[in-house]
Formats: C-alpha cells, structure tokens, sequence
C-alpha cells in the first residue's frame, strides 16, 4: 500500500481506513504516519526548509522553554532517558524549527509529547513535518497561545 500510495487513495480509500482501524505495524508506524498526515508531501514540498530551520538560531524565549521541557517527555524510554542525549537534541531541533516555522504560534507544552512520539518511529526531519501537518490541518489552533481551539471543543 505505501509502495503505490497515491493508486490506493484515489480508489481504495475504505481499505486504508480499515487497515488503520485495525492497527498499523510498529515496523510500519513512521512511513504509515507520514503518508496519513500529508507530511511526506510537506517535506517533498519543502527541500532543505527543516535543514534551513535547525541552522538558525531560534527565539530565545522559547528556546528556554522547550529546553525546561526535554527531560519531561518520555523519560523512562531509551530515546529519552539520558540528558542531551540523542532523542533529546532531535526533540529540541524538532521543536526548536516548529517555533521558526510558526513563530506566530510558537511552542506549546503539548507539542513535545506528540513530537517525542514521532521521532520513536521516524528522523527529525520527518517528524518535524508531521508535527506541522498535525499542528495545521488536524488541530489548527489547539497549540496558539491562548489555546482558543481547544477551549472551544471543551
């Protein structure tokens, strides 16, 4: 199926909805996500943007923030457990690009653990472009600053 992704969704759209109903594979859980999210789409879209992204400098006001929050998320799991570890840096240059990408919007403390999840199954980049799919066109608003989406499904 995501081999011919684009044949399957034009004429066998039902199936993909079942298939995911009845669960994706752990082995297949990052391609499937970034297929599903329109993320790969993103990124081919977007050449270089994530690179371009990680090399700048950021917010300084956010970049506390998302720093005070590395240690929060996950951290019993292997990716996470040492501080600066890999999974860490990767979920901070994940972050860190979201809040250059969106400075509008910025960093929200909700943002973290779904970034986290993404990158146990894909690079940054990939989960980086996910998060952006998933911020926008799923949850559009859930992350602003005032959460106003969010209070307004609750």
């Amino acid at each position: 199926m995501l081999n011919n992704w684009d044949k399957w969704m034009a004429k066998k759209h039902k199936k993909i909805r079942l298939r995911c109903q009845k669960g994706i594979p752990p082995s297949l859980r990052g391609r499937a996500w970034q297929y599903l999210s329109g993320g790969k789409v993103k990124l081919q879209q977007n050449p270089g943007k994530f690179d371009e992204l990680d090399m700048s400098p950021g917010d300084p006001k956010w970049l506390d923030v998302i720093e005070r929050d590395l240690h929060r998320q996950f951290p019993f799991h292997e990716m996470f457990v040492s501080r600066g570890g890999h999974g860490q840096q990767d979920l901070f240059r994940v972050l860190k690009a979201y809040t250059l990408y969106r400075p509008e919007e910025g960093y929200c403390q909700a943002q973290a653990p779904i970034a986290a999840v993404l990158l146990m199954h894909m690079p940054a980049e990939q989960a980086f472009w996910c998060l952006v799919q998933i911020c926008e066109k799923y949850l559009p608003g859930y992350y602003s600053e005032k959460l106003e989406a969010i209070q307004l499904d609750g």
